[in-house]
C-alpha cells in the first residue's frame, strides 16, 4: 500500500485487530499489547490521536481489553468477539487485503519486538491491576456512557460536555489514589440528568462503600 494512499480510520482499526490477532501467539499468554508500537509498524502513518481513539472504540465495541497509561500509553489484547471479528475478515476488507500482501501494510524489520517487549512494563501491570480492581465502576461508566449517548433531551454540546466530565472520571479512577474532590465535582452536573441519575447514584455508592 503505498504511503500517499490515505488510510480511514475504520481501516485503521481493523489492521490493528489483525496485527493483535497476530501478534498475541507470539507473546505470553494474557499479554497486553502495545498499539502505539503496531501502529509505528504500519507502511501509512496516522494521527497519534488515532491510537487513542482505536483503543476506545475496541473497549467500546468489546474487541479488547484496552489499558491507557499516563504519557499516552494504550496497551490491549483480544477478547473472544474480537478474534471473531477478525477471523470473519472484518468490515472494511483491509484485513483479507493485509492477509494477502502483509509488506503491503506493515513493516518487516523487527516486526513485533517492541510491541511484546514494550507491554511489560509495571505501569501496564499496575494499570490492569486498578482497572480490574474498579471494574464494577467503569462497568457502570461504560452503561452511564451509552445513556448519555441516547439521550433524546440533551443537545449536541450538552452532550459532550457531560461525555468529557465521564471521560475524566475514568481517569480519576485509573490513578492508584483518585481525588475525591474532582471526582464529586465531575458527578455533580452528571445528577442533574435525569436519564443517568440512577447510574450516577451507583456510582457514588461505589466509591463510598
Amino acid at each position: 500500500m503505498s504511503d500517499h494512499t490515505p488510510l480511514k480510520f475504520s481501516e485503521f482499526v481493523d489492521l490493528i485487530l489483525a496485527r493483535l490477532y497476530e501478534l498475541e501467539r507470539e507473546a505470553s499468554p494474557g499479554v497486553l499489547l502495545d498499539l502505539n508500537g503496531i501502529a509505528q509498524e504500519l507502511t501509512i502513518k496516522v494521527p497519534p490521536q488515532w491510537v487513542f481513539d482505536a483503543g476506545k472504540v475496541l473497549e467500546s465495541r468489546g474487541w479488547a481489553q484496552v489499558v491507557f497509561t499516563f504519557g499516552g500509553g494504550c496497551h490491549a489484547r483480544l477478547t473472544g468477539e474480537g478474534r471473531l471479528y477478525v477471523e470473519d475478515q472484518g468490515r472494511t476488507g483491509i484485513i483479507q487485503r493485509y492477509h494477502a500482501a502483509p509488506a503491503q501494510f506493515v513493516s518487516v524489520s523487527g516486526v513485533g519486538n517492541q510491541v511484546i517487549v514494550g507491554s511489560t512494563t509495571a505501569a501496564v501491570s499496575q494499570a490492569i491491576a486498578i482497572e480490574q480492581e474498579r471494574a464494577p465502576a467503569f462497568h457502570v461508566l461504560r452503561q452511564l456512557k451509552e445513556m448519555l449517548r441516547q439521550d433524546a433531551v440533551l443537545t449536541g454540546p450538552e452532550r459532550d460536555d457531560l461525555l468529557t466530565d465521564v471521560e475524566m472520571i475514568e481517569q480519576q479512577l485509573r490513578k492508584r489514589e483518585p481525588n475525591r474532590a474532582v471526582l464529586a465535582a465531575l458527578l455533580e452536573p452528571l445528577s442533574r440528568v435525569a436519564s443517568i441519575a440512577g447510574f450516577v447514584a451507583d456510582l457514588v455508592r461505589l466509591f463510598n462503600p
